[in-house]
């Protein structure tokens, strides 16, 4: 069997795994052979594994429980755990345990704890700091030797007691095909179609608003925003003459806003808006604007996200009057075309179409991850739920999902005869409770009013 450049060749040679995957914690070949020696990774020349307070180290990589040390049975395979001094009785002031090992008396902690360097007393370690989003999917809450996760208000915790997942109805995904937009249960697999343009007509772009249950989306070939309510049926256009790649809704203060990448520009208008042969938008961002395409909006804090896929890529963040601006990421990307918000884990992820790969970072900029992903082609739009991120694949004319945290269990949801593109989870938004400043009496503006806070 012969893998690319970005997969090894497990043990038995049955099988390709990615570089991402070997050494994670997860046996992904079916010999486990991508998880041996990897202990060795992280060791220093010459010192023993870095086992832990409660392990005895019995060669590089090799960790053995030290309740099987000093037991008169050799379980290192040299014997090392054995002879020496392991008759010496344990007399030392241990906070926790005193063993006994061939190096003499040593103590030991519990789980949840990690030996201080005084060697007898035991310091807490702390679950949520050291694995952060590692140890919860949500809400993470540290006590003296173990830690409790939590869920955000409309999510439950599941039985393994670390993922949170979404009460109420089943959760959905708006997916634009061609000139279609359908409904998708994303636990019983149900598809509906909810809005059927004309079939000479691309729905590019689409969002949704929860308050007033209206889909609003991007026409490719007329240029013109346009929605259509879900109960009453409804339509109308909202603004003409728009060359964009993406919309986004802020359904708090009532406006929509959309990129414009030839021109540089952010733009808004109020989502109650009638075309009347006159515009009534205004440009929020405007200047250095290297080519902006996919936009996110976090409208509880007052904030938008979008990136840049000129000649300088990068992703941005600006108060949502367009002041405040700055530069969240602009290293280690290719060209970032896909951008989707996880609020309940205050993170942003984003999919490059260039470098092939899934990356995210929290709100603030820190904690960057990037997956390289051989099946990361040409992706357009990308939403998260729960544990779960979706995009659309515009070279396979599918929809996919992959696990967020790892990008592994990748599966084909969705895959019809048309190109997908807008990508939408409705429900997480549904249960965020918040405001802002225009969110009242349109904060007392006469037309358009912009948050800034």
């Amino acid at each position: 069997l012969s893998c690319p450049r970005t997969h090894v060749l497990c043990r038995d040679g049955t099988e390709c795994v990615a570089h991402e995957y070997v050494c994670d914690g997860e046996k992904d070949c079916a010999d486990g052979s991508d998880e041996d020696g990897c202990a060795q990774l992280c060791d220093t020349p010459g010192q023993p594994a870095p086992c832990q307070s409660h392990e005895y180290p019995c060669g590089p990589g090799i960790c053995l429980n030290s309740s099987l040390v000093c037991n008169g049975q050799r379980d290192c395979a040299d014997g090392s755990d054995e002879g020496g001094s392991c008759s010496v009785p344990c007399r030392l002031p241990c906070s926790h345990l005193c063993r006994r090992s061939p190096q003499g008396p040593r103590c030991q902690c519990t789980p949840g704890y990690r030996l201080a360097e005084d060697g007898v007393s035991c310091t807490d370690v702390d679950e949520c700091e050291e694995q952060k989003e590692g140890a919860c999917s949500q809400t993470c809450l540290n006590a003296p030797g173990s830690y409790s996760c939590g869920c955000l208000p409309g999510y439950l915790l599941e039985p393994d007691g670390r993922a949170c997942k979404l009460t109420g109805p089943e959760p959905t995904l708006l997916v634009a095909v061609q000139s279609e937009v359908l409904s998708y249960g994303l636990r019983s697999g149900h598809e509906e179609v909810l809005l059927a343009t004309d079939k000479e007509r691309v729905v590019f772009s689409l969002d949704y608003d929860p308050v007033e249950r209206k889909l609003f989306w991007l026409d490719l070939g007329t240029e013109t925003i346009r929605w259509q309510g879900l109960d009453s049926g409804k339509k109308g256009t909202l603004v003409k003459g728009v060359r964009s790649d993406c919309i986004a809704v802020d359904w708090v203060g009532r406006n929509l806003y959309w990129t414009d990448g030839a021109a540089g520009r952010v733009l808004a208008t109020r989502l109650g808006a009638a075309w009347r042969g006159v515009p009534e938008h205004t440009i929020v961002l405007d200047g250095d604007l290297d080519r902006p395409h996919s936009l996110a909006l976090q409208p509880l804090a007052g904030l938008l996200y979008w990136s840049e896929v000129g000649r300088h890529p990068r992703l941005m963040e600006a108060a949502m009057d367009g002041s405040r601006r700055r530069t969240l990421l602009d290293q280690g990307l290719g060209w970032p075309t896909a951008l989707a918000l996880d609020l309940p884990a205050w993170r942003i992820f984003w999919l490059d179409e260039k470098l092939g790969s899934l990356g995210s970072a929290r709100l603030d900029g820190t904690g960057v991850r990037v997956l390289a992903l051989s099946w990361v082609r040409s992706p357009f739009a990308a939403a998260v739920c729960e544990g779960e991120l979706y995009w659309s694949e515009r070279s396979m004319w599918a929809v996919q999902r992959v696990d967020k945290a790892t990008g592994k269990n990748r599966t084909v949801v969705l895959k019809r005869h048309g190109q997908p593109h807008g990508l939408q989870a409705p429900q997480t938004r549904a249960v965020l409770a918040g405001t802002h400043g225009c969110a009242e009496g349109n904060g007392g503006c006469a037309q358009l009013c912009l948050p800034n806070a």
